[in-house]
């Protein structure tokens, strides 16, 4: 018994703590994905490439049917296209992989947070909130957003490189870390930031000084190379995809207007494990779930900052952290999309996940109820986050199941000619032939964009929650 105790020591309490969470998660929505087809993007994202195809995506836009975002992501579809080589149309098997993918990400990123000195229980209490987090579920529901969880473990190690490099003075991981952020860049254009977040992280774990300022400036000088090669380019092969452009006293990124809506959105979102409140799909519930979430939070941190000398001793790493998220939310300025707060919620939910330690920690005050109080508001908060997350990721697996309206809706738009405009999705022909006939078993014979539940099959689920809404 003494031995087993022994293993479980403080240096791999986080690992296994880690993988007691996600299988839970596992347990209560792993399985039931698990047994979910493709669907949607799924269709025709993921498949086997010809050599035409994967060479044109280096000379090209990415999307050889032409019916996706126009832009230069060509080691997207290599990452498609290999993972489909492996897996086939094997979908239980790919839904586990990509669990399992997850479960990799979460563990380096927990070994990022304890590299800039995060403490133990922080990190515990930030694995707990991410993983039943409304984020993580939808990375792990589509196929096709499984590429981001594979960029976003590149992105993460690229920064624990980049930290190594330093500290252990050998240039060879920082190599390692400049061709990591390289593929990473390639795969989605949103993790231009990669710079931002180095440098500001840089000043998070080093004193900000001349000496180290001209450092950091050396080093994050290769990242940015890196976004203005992919900048170059993506406008000399893909010189229709959307760019930052003035039109008249207005911004513009192709026909959307740059505007801190989406931001905002984005960096409240990324507070939320519960996610952001849409009137128009959800139900009343969440949004006590995130009201009450942040009461507790205002609440605690009225407790905590009971003095402006607590303020001024953490106001570099409070505003640094906050600095970041709002950085990783960057992209949020030119579209709005929910899958990509996973970088945010990092550092938003570590931020938390602080507050929340430092109520259980402290125990300076000599009147014991107030101890009490603060590990009540932490506990709640902890609930409320955790049950809040597991409602909406609820919600979420409803939404991306191929009976709910939703899904049926989109996947009518690949089955049968997208949009009714005649183009030919490149679908393997085995999918193919199952989602046709299974549309056909819910009454749907063509492409049919709000579909009317009342008019076609009982077995229709009505949308409770749309999957890339907030």
């Amino acid at each position: 018994m003494q031995h087993y105790i022994k293993i479980i020591n403080e240096k791999n309490l986080i690992t296994y703590f880690s993988f007691l969470i996600l299988l839970i998660w596992w347990l209560i929505f792993g399985y039931d994905l698990s047994n979910e087809p493709y669907v949607w993007d799924d269709l025709h994202f993921f498949r086997e490439y010809t050599a035409e195809e994967l060479k044109n995506s280096w000379t090209g836009n990415w999307d050889s049917d032409g019916v996706e975002t126009l832009s230069y992501r060509p080691m997207a579809v290599l990452y498609y296209h290999f993972i489909y080589i492996i897996f086939n149309e094997n979908t239980f098997l790919l839904r586990n992989f990509v669990i399992v993918e997850a479960f990799f990400l979460i563990l380096i990123t927990n070994y990022l947070l304890n590299y800039l000195n995060f403490s133990k229980g922080q990190i515990i209490i930030f694995t707990s909130l991410i993983i039943f987090s409304k984020i993580f579920i939808t990375l792990i529901s589509f196929f096709t957003l499984s590429v981001l969880i594979f960029a976003y473990i590149l992105t993460i190690l690229s920064i624990l490189f980049f930290f190594v490099s330093i500290d252990k003075k050998k240039e060879f991981f920082f190599i390692i870390s400049v061709f990591l952020s390289a593929v990473v860049i390639f795969v989605r254009e949103e993790l231009y930031v990669i710079p931002i977040i180095l440098f500001l992280l840089y000043f998070y774990k080093y004193e900000l000084n001349i000496k180290n300022l001209y450092q950091c400036f050396k080093r994050i000088s290769f990242f940015l190379i890196l976004v203005f090669l992919h900048m170059f380019l993506r406008k000399k092969f893909v010189p229709e995809a959307a760019h930052l452009e003035l039109l008249g006293n207005k911004i513009m990124f192709g026909s959307n207007i740059i505007g801190f809506g989406g931001l905002i959105k984005a960096f409240k979102s990324s507070f939320l494990p519960m996610g952001y409140y849409s009137s128009q799909y959800s139900y009343e519930i969440q949004k006590y779930f995130g009201l009450i979430w942040l009461i507790l939070i205002l609440l605690s941190l009225i407790i905590i900052f009971k003095n402006f000398d607590e303020i001024i001793r953490n106001f570099k790493k409070i505003t640094l952290i906050m600095l970041v998220t709002i950085a990783c939310c960057l992209p949020h300025l030119t579209i709005d999309r929910s899958f990509g707060i996973f970088l945010p919620s990092i550092f938003a939910l570590t931020a938390v996940s602080a507050l929340i330690n430092n109520l259980f920690l402290d125990q300076k005050n000599s009147i014991n109820y107030i101890v009490i109080l603060k590990r009540l508001i932490a506990t709640l908060i902890l609930i409320v986050g955790i049950f809040g997350g597991i409602y909406r990721s609820y919600l979420h697996v409803e939404s991306m199941n191929q009976f709910s309206k939703n899904i049926v809706e989109y996947d009518s738009m690949f089955i049968y000619g997208y949009k009714n405009q005649g183009i030919k999705i490149s679908i393997p022909s085995v999918r193919y032939e199952k989602k046709k006939a299974h549309l056909k078993n819910l009454n749907i014979f063509d492409f049919n964009w709000g579909l009317k539940i009342e008019d076609s099959s009982p077995l229709i689920i009505k949308n409770r929650y749309h999957p890339l809404s907030f």
